[in-house]
């Protein structure tokens, strides 16, 4: 992503000319650095070797060398041959290209010297320090500085034995034994470390992408399960009215028009009740398309219509609230709402006799201080049957995994099961925290921005 930003910008600033320069420029190093001859060769190499060869040639026409009497000067065009035949392995076997061009330095340091030659087995030393083995980069490179530090006590010895005339000289093949043979290894090693540097960040990049994908998978899983928690709250409630309102109606023996009238306004309300609250959350999900809409969380203060509606459904509802009430957080919130609107679900498909005792309680952790623990406790009468069975159907569905997600993810506690009392049914129990850590104090702006 950061390279795609950071192309966005450079397209802003240069323009599309810039931008394909510099991709015919990366599609002309990818073809200098394909292999040739089987992969034994890289073209880049092969044309470097033959840039130093006509170069070397051209000097070689204008004696550029050291001219000897005794000895046929068109060996030296064997020596330069030879080293620029060790740049063609410069890539694919720099130790070796180094080992060949070493056997040829010494022929023609023997036969002329000629200048060029040098030049290109600086070549060979700075293609061992980028491309060669680590061991075998850094080896030569102490054989080169040990040799540097011999050849200046050498020198200096000379000079001082009348040898040579005067430090003029010691300081000229210093600076030639150092540009022919130090600099080409500094530079190599220096290239070499910006390579390990830049494979460093580029493996640092792939774990960083994969680090994202994998955060990227789990807000997607996160994402889902809170939608599917939504989804269980806003359908499961109302869709539960309805299908007992449809059940009495079907179940009655002799139809009476007026229950019948009124068991059909209740399936009506609960039916437009679900679809306004399904629209509300397809709205929050395409809040991105559409900053200005306003996004709405449910609100404890609003759980009097789930309680109405569940009285019209023919469920006998009694809730109770203690203790003064706080500003409450959204999240805490609309988990509460949920929560009870899930309780009342629950009761009102499996209480017997129906009815549900729902308690709203605002406690302090010391007395004299503001509510910090909003406590939410349903409780309704349960069938008799064996236990196993009645855990399971009463307690293993979603409506009870959600519940307890919600309070989990608050940092709360929640209880779910039979009460200590067999006779009194089925019990739920969550606890949670007011003073949310990191959140700051609710308002209407951050109300709207949390989202269902």
């Amino acid at each position: 992503m950061r390279s795609l930003y950071n192309l966005r910008s450079t397209r802003r600033r240069c323009g599309r000319a810039e931008i394909e320069g510099v991709t015919l420029l990366l599609r002309r190093y990818a073809l200098l650095d394909r292999r040739i001859l089987g992969g034994r060769l890289y073209l880049g190499s092969t044309l470097w070797a033959g840039m130093h060869f006509g170069v070397g040639l051209l000097l070689w026409g204008l004696a550029a060398y050291v001219e000897r009497p005794d000895i046929d000067q068109r060996w030296l065009l064997l020596t330069l041959t030879g080293v620029c035949a060790a740049v063609l392995l410069r890539r694919s076997a720099p130790g070796t290209g180094l080992a060949i061009a070493s056997l040829f330095l010494l022929a023609d340091i023997a036969l002329g010297p000629s200048w060029w030659v040098l030049v290109v087995y600086g070549e060979a030393l700075y293609a061992v320090a980028v491309w060669g083995r680590r061991r075998l980069a850094y080896g030569i490179f102490t054989a080169v500085m040990t040799c540097t530090v011999v050849a200046i006590g050498v020198l200096v010895y000379l000079l001082a034995h009348g040898v040579l005339e005067s430090l003029l000289e010691v300081v000229q093949f210093v600076g030639l034994f150092v540009l022919v043979f130090v600099t080409p290894m500094m530079s190599g090693l220096t290239v070499r470390e910006h390579h390990l540097r830049a494979e460093l960040e580029r493996q640092r990049a792939d774990q960083l992408l994969r680090m994202a994908e994998l955060d990227r998978g789990t807000a997607i899983a996160e994402e889902r399960g809170r939608m599917a928690r939504e989804l269980h709250d806003v359908i499961a409630n109302h869709l539960s009215a309805i299908a007992v309102q449809s059940t009495a109606a079907l179940s009655m023996r002799d139809p009476d028009p007026e229950r019948v009238r009124q068991i059909l306004g209740v399936v009506r309300d609960n039916s437009v009740r679900g679809l306004a609250e399904m629209r509300q959350m397809i709205g929050v999900l395409r809040a991105d398309d559409n900053p200005d809409l306003e996004r709405v969380t449910p609100r404890l203060s609003e759980a009097d219509r789930l309680v109405d509606t569940a009285r019209e459904s023919g469920l006998d509802v009694r809730m109770e609230e203690r203790g003064t009430a706080p500003p409450l957080p959204a999240r805490v919130d609309a988990a509460a709402y949920r929560i009870v609107q899930e309780s009342l679900t629950n009761a009102l498909r499996y209480a017997e006799p129906r009815r549900v005792d729902i308690t709203v309680e605002y406690t302090a952790s010391a007395p004299g201080q503001e509510a910090d623990r909003l406590v939410l406790t349903a409780e309704n009468p349960a069938p008799v049957r064996p236990e196993p069975t009645w855990r399971v159907e009463l307690g293993g569905g979603a409506g009870v995994t959600g519940m307890r997600e919600r309070v989990a993810l608050l940092g709360g506690h929640f209880e779910a099961g039979p009460s200590a009392d067999e006779d009194a049914g089925w019990r739920v129990r969550a606890e949670l925290p007011i003073a949310q850590p990191g959140v700051p104090e609710d308002t209407d702006g951050q109300r709207a921005g949390m989202g269902a």
